[in-house]
């Protein structure tokens, strides 16, 4: 038996070139049967927010990712440098804490907002259970640490 050939498609099925006007284009239907060519730019995807397929840049896939602007996402910028850490400058924004140095704390500052505090950390004072009845503590809220027992003091009410 003789070889026989079927052409699988036709003319009229094949994409022509010309639907690649640009580098980087490709292949899409925004109509049933019908090819059209979009290009992907820079920096882009292809994508479809509504209406045809396209290139979708930064902006519009953050609102197909259904973030609401690039300030809302912690982005890796905000960090400077190893050991810094992230809080709300305000809300909804975030902001950068530089680290601290070795034998600071994170405390509270005046303006709601984190700061270094030198010392020792929260506590300002250690005794054991024999000398902690001689402290005198000078404001309220300042505290102790009590090495034999493992206990935490804070002072509430001042002589």
């Amino acid at each position: 038996m003789p070889a026989t050939w079927k052409k699988l498609a036709y003319e009229d099925d094949v994409p022509l070139l010309t639907l690649f006007a640009a580098a980087h284009t490709v292949l899409a239907s925004n109509v049933a049967n019908i090819a059209v060519g979009v290009a992907i730019g820079a920096n882009s995807v292809l994508g479809r927010i509504s209406g045809n397929i396209q290139s979708i840049d930064a902006a519009n896939l953050r609102t197909l990712a259904n973030v609401e602007e690039a300030g809302a996402a912690i982005l890796k910028t905000v960090l400077a440098a190893n050991g810094d850490m992230i809080y709300a400058s305000a809300a909804n924004t975030p902001a950068n804490l530089a680290k601290g140095n070795a034998g600071q704390y994170l405390k509270m500052g005046a303006a709601n907002a984190p700061e270094w505090g030198a010392g020792v950390g929260a506590f300002v004072n250690t005794a054991s259970a024999a000398t902690r009845a001689n402290l005198t503590p000078t404001a309220l809220g300042e505290s102790c640490f009590q090495v034999d027992t493992l206990s935490c003091y804070v002072c509430t009410v001042l002589a």
